[in-house]
């Protein structure tokens, strides 16, 4: 299993995140219809065209996700400590709360 994702990590993924070009990036086609641009990258690709395809759908697919999933996970962490401060007063004071 993965290592927990530190703060710290979070705040660098965002901080790379946001100084990338705004999404979504469209999968551009060459002359031939084949995948030669995704948003800002263009590149000269030696791969067979069954390879190429899902790497710059996946590129495209990720410039959208990637946020939306460093988002997610800010929020869960946010949740968990709100809950571990609930948990530890109802400890220290004696008071169940039922408002899960």
């Amino acid at each position: 299993m993965p290592e927990p994702l530190t703060d710290e990590y979070l705040k660098e993924t965002q901080r790379i995140v946001a100084a990338a070009p705004t999404g979504p990036w469209a999968v551009e086609p060459n002359e031939y219809g084949l995948p030669d641009q995704v948003g800002p990258i263009c590149y000269l690709e030696t791969w067979a065209d069954t390879q190429r395809i899902p790497v710059v759908e996946f590129i495209a697919f990720a410039r959208e996700a990637l946020p939306r999933y460093v988002g997610e996970v800010a929020r869960l962490k946010d949740r968990v400590r709100e809950l571990e401060v609930d948990a530890l007063q109802s400890v220290t004071t004696g008071v169940e709360r039922d408002d899960c």
